[in-house]
């Protein structure tokens, strides 16, 4: 690469998912949330970590042995599609005004 981008408004580029692909080496010190411990490494249950928004895949271990392999990893990739639509869906909740019921 010639020309890398350097930096990128995601809001501007109508960004709204990364998908990182790291290769052999681990570096998360780019992820600037409240999402890794102190060592570095992803919190996370199952891939959700606590920050909204921010998910993992293909974590040693994540649910299962294979979760780091091609041929394991959809097990998580499906449980992670099925949490981000499930928080979609709180995220979108609106609660109906209360009514206010007229005493008789």
């Amino acid at each position: 690469m010639t020309d890398p981008i350097h930096e990128l408004d995601l809001r501007a580029a109508g960004i709204t998912s990364i998908v990182w692909a790291t290769g052999f080496h681990v570096d998360y010190s780019w992820l600037k949330v409240e999402a890794l411990d102190t060592n570095g490494r992803p919190l996370h249950q199952r891939g959700v970590s606590p920050e909204p928004g921010v998910y993992f895949l293909g974590l040693p271990w994540q649910s299962r042995r294979g979760s780091t392999f091609i041929w394991g990893v959809w097990h998580d990739a499906k449980y992670l599609a099925d949490q981000i639509e499930i928080q979609r869906g709180y995220r979108a909740y609106q609660p109906a005004a209360a009514q206010m019921v007229a005493a008789p």
